[in-house]
């Protein structure tokens, strides 16, 4: 474990301590949704791409993909070749792409535009809280250890909500040595750091931090995620729903995606580091056994400009693909192909408002049909 991975743990643990009001569950949640934030904006072009049509090569001719090197998912696009885990997933029908997702009238300022999507609104107007508080206090807040977690970037998507586990505060970390537990140097489980530091202050006789601890006390299961900054997040997220501790909500984050500079080998390598850890995530879920419980979804504030630019980048955009894994879901291309024809301003056009995404995943994962993206419905199973 290196010490980012050591310290995000530790975070978790602190912060489920110093939570305010004890949320003790009853009963096994309906699912969970993983969020999977791409902070600094993914160039969707070059993560799902439109091999078959030549205007991309043309508005693209350093850093577009090569034709030869595309994963193919049909006969006109296909994913970055370091998506070779995803493709997998695509083919066993586990992922489902979202085309054109964006926004009306779309900001290009990277923190408005990710507050933007975390608290639900547009170009035109923003909510104030983020948008799953509402959602989540509607299940009934004491059912849960926690209603949503955060394990990287902001939580404005929990924003205004109480409760909620984050990365807040370091307290006093116990070196492993001190933890009491036999640990292999080389596959140390995220779930035993985050043990030994609640133990640290159970002395507070704090409820939340007994639940969790008897909870992870109680799972052994070792999980391997690869992935320097993703996997260790992932990793924490796998041990405590192996644990069945009682979170619905959990936010991780990847980047920087903000590619303006040389992008091929930066791109590669981030879309490398998304694909193992997600794969290693979907088998982890399987070995738990709770795959067809689970949505992971990936957005990012915008996507990138459609021709690159001078420096063999691209620079801001607008709308962007994302993906949509679960055991249950029907996989495939949702919105068609990105349109190089119809540009506005040398940018795509949104067709997929990311609202009804979200809302797809209330519905179909939290059992939520009434919520505050209803008006955007236009996705079914």
């Amino acid at each position: 474990m290196d010490r980012r991975e050591f310290c995000v743990n530790a975070f978790l643990a602190f912060a489920a301590l110093s939570a305010p009001r004890i949320c003790g569950a009853s009963g096994d949640i309906d699912g969970h949704i993983i969020l999977v934030e791409l902070t600094g904006a993914n160039d969707g072009l070059n993560t799902v791409i439109p091999f078959k049509n030549d205007r991309y090569y043309s508005l693209r001719p350093e850093i577009g993909i090569p034709k030869k090197d595309v994963l193919s998912l049909d006969n006109d696009q296909g994913l970055h070749p370091s998506l070779v885990g995803i493709r997998s997933l695509y083919e066993s029908g586990d992922l489902r792409i979202f085309q054109n997702v964006g926004y009306p009238e779309q900001i290009q300022s990277h923190f408005r535009s990710i507050e933007i999507w975390e608290r639900g609104g547009d170009g035109r107007a923003n909510g104030r809280e983020g948008w799953l508080v509402k959602q989540l206090a509607g299940l009934g807040v004491d059912r849960f250890d926690a209603p949503g977690i955060y394990l990287g970037g902001t939580g404005n998507i929990f924003a205004g909500g109480k409760h909620y586990l984050g990365p807040h505060s370091i307290g006093k970390i116990l070196s492993s040595k001190d933890q009491g537990i036999s640990i292999d140097k080389a596959a140390v489980s995220a779930r035993n750091s985050l043990l030994a530091s609640i133990q640290q202050s159970q002395k507070n006789h704090n409820r939340r931090a007994t639940s969790i601890v008897s909870k992870l006390r109680a799972d052994k299961t070792m999980f391997r995620v690869r992935g320097r900054q993703l996997g260790g997040q992932l990793k924490t997220v796998c041990n405590l729903i192996s644990a069945n501790v009682q979170i619905p909500v959990f936010k991780v984050t990847l980047g920087s995606f903000d590619t303006h500079v040389n992008q091929r080998n930066q791109h590669r390598n981030l879309l490398r580091e998304l694909d193992e850890a997600l794969t290693d995530t979907v088998a982890a879920l399987k070995r738990i056994g709770v795959w067809d419980r689970v949505s992971i979804i990936t957005y990012s504030e915008f996507g990138r400009r459609v021709a690159e630019n001078g420096a063999r980048g691209t620079d801001h955009g607008t709308a962007a693909p994302h993906f949509y894994l679960s055991g249950n879901v029907i996989g495939g291309i949702h919105g068609g192909m990105a349109d190089l024809e119809k540009l506005k301003k040398g940018d795509l056009i949104f067709k997929t408002d990311y609202r009804s995404v979200f809302e797809f995943a209330l519905r179909h994962h939290l059992r939520i049909d009434r919520n505050i993206f209803s008006e955007f419905r236009s996705i079914e199973a």
